[in-house]
Parts: structure tokens; C-alpha cells; sequence
């Protein structure tokens, strides 16, 4: 199916049920926005067909948001932030650029939940369930992919003459959070960074989860509840509760230990 066709017809749940609000676990990282920073990540393979997913939370209008390319000679797909609203550009086989730019504002420090789907000429953006699709009119179909991702920015050592866009390079860097990186449905191993902090804590901090007082920390990524002194279970807290005020304990995919009081 042609992702145009796709757009119309899938739900807005569907849309954004594909993808993991920042509340629900998963790694995160806080980009300060100074010059020289970047975060790279091992190549996403978005030759053909491919999804990458994320969220993201900003205030500024402007910034590169992630840029991969073929190692300086035609192709190249690029996210920006312009205007407030995220922008794509790519293109394959020296083709002209298709474009598409968003209407729905993401500089307004909220989180914001990203698709991105390439299906070989075309490529679709969603954000927050509005989506739209660009294709390139290329003779060739496939996109090369030689260069690692880059989100954020690009790294000092990546010379110009190996940036098809070489303009990328001299962009505004991203400033704020984007979590829940995911290609297909596994996180891409992070290489290396500069100026970038990781910040899991923020989900308890910022987004706890935990209801009824459940205490509230994060271990690989992902949040844990502790619900031992709620009368609550539940992988956040929120189930019925115990019996006979068993405590429970919650920890990363849900699994749940009872630690059953017994009376003397």
C-alpha cells in the first residue's frame, strides 16, 4: 500500500498507538543545544522500507532534530525543526528534494510522539497523529544509507565532502528531550555523544507513573514501582488492592513479587 493511501485510512489510535508515550519507560536524553553537540547512533537501515519512532519535547522553533546520508554523494534524509514544526527533506539518486512541512506545532515544551516511515520513493511523517507523505521522483527507488544516524547534530570529525547536505553541518543543534529512540521496535545502539546528559530520571521526576504513592525509580531504562507500602499492585500501582494488605513489588517488564506478612 502507498503511504498517501495509508495516511487517509489509518486511525488516529492506530497512528498513535504505534508509539510509546515518554511516561511509559524508555531512555532519554537531554540535549543542552550548545554548539558541538551531537549524539550518534548505529545506521538505520532506511534504504527500502523502514520505521523509526521517538518523542520529543522542546521550546525552540529552530534546530536539527536527526540527518543520515549516503556519504556525500546524492541521497540524503534530514528531520529539522522550522518555524516551530518539524520539516523533511530527502532525496534519492541526485533527484530533487521532496519536502514536507507539518502543521502541528512542537515548540511548546510538551511531548510530542514522532513516526517516521520510509517505503522506498516515499516517506511519511507523522506527529501526534496528523501525517503526511512526500515522494521523490527518482529513477532509482532505493535510498543509500552510508552514514550512521545523527541526532541533535553532527560531530566535528564528519567532514564536509562526507555530508551530502553539507549545510546540515551549521544548523541550530537540538535543545531538549527525546526518548523512546526506537528502529522498527529496538532501540539503536548510541556510539558515542558530546554535550548530550542522559536523563531516565525525569521519568520519575517529571512524569511519575506511580499512582497511590508508589515510590518511583528507574533501573536500565525502564521505571519500577514499588507499591510495598500503597495496598496496591499492579506494574504502576494502580490495580485493586492486595489482599489482607499484601504488599507488592513491581519491577521492570511487570513481573511482580508478593511478599506475603504472615501473622504469628
Amino acid at each position: 500500500m502507498r503511504l498517501d493511501a495509508m495516511a487517509r485510512l489509518l486511525p488516529l489510535a492506530l497512528l498513535m498507538g504505534a508509539l510509546l508515550g515518554p511516561g511509559a519507560g524508555g531512555a532519554a536524553l537531554e540535549f543542552g543545544g550548545a554548539t558541538g553537540q551531537w549524539a550518534r547512533y548505529a545506521r538505520w537501515d532506511a534504504s527500502s522500507l523502514g520505521e523509526l519512532s521517538f518523542s520529543l519535547k522542546t521550546n525552540v522553533s529552530r534546530a536539527l532534530v536527526l540527518y543520515l546520508d549516503d556519504g556525500g554523494n546524492c541521497d540524503f534524509l534530514e528531520l529539522m525543526i522550522a518555524e516551530g514544526r518539524l520539516r523533511l527533506r530527502f532525496t534519492i539518486s541526485c533527484a530533487e528534494p521532496a519536502k514536507l512541512h507539518l502543521e502541528t506545532p512542537v515548540d511548546d515544551d510538551r511531548w510530542h510522539m514522532v513516526l517516521l516511515t520510509r517505503n522506498y520513493r516515499e516517506t511519511m511523517l507523522v506527529v501526534d497523529g496528523e501525517a503526511k507523505v512526500a515522494e521523490v521522483k527518482s529513477k532509482r527507488r532505493d535510498m543509500a544509507v552510508e552514514s550512521d544516524l545523527f541526532v541533535g547534530g553532527i560531530p566535528p570529525d564528519v567532514r564536509l565532502s562526507a555530508l551530502t547536505l553539507s549545510t546540515v553541518k551549521y544548523e541550530v543543534p537540538f535543545k531538549g528531550l527525546v526518548a523512546n529512540l526506537k528502529v522498527g521496535d529496538t532501540p539503536p545502539a548510541l556510539l558515542g555523544s558530546q554535550g548530550i546528559r542522559s536523563d531516565t530520571e525525569y521519568l520519575c521526576t517529571k512524569q511519575n507513573p506511580c499512582a497511590h504513592g508508589g515510590l518511583c525509580s528507574v533501573l536500565n531504562g525502564e521505571v519500577q514501582c514499588d507499591c510495598s507500602m500503597t495496598g496496591f499492585q499492579g506494574k504502576f500501582c494502580s490495580e485493586g488492592e492486595t489482599l489482607g494488605g499484601a504488599p507488592s513489588l513491581v519491577v521492570g517488564d511487570g513481573l511482580m513479587q508478593r511478599l506475603n506478612r504472615r501473622e504469628p
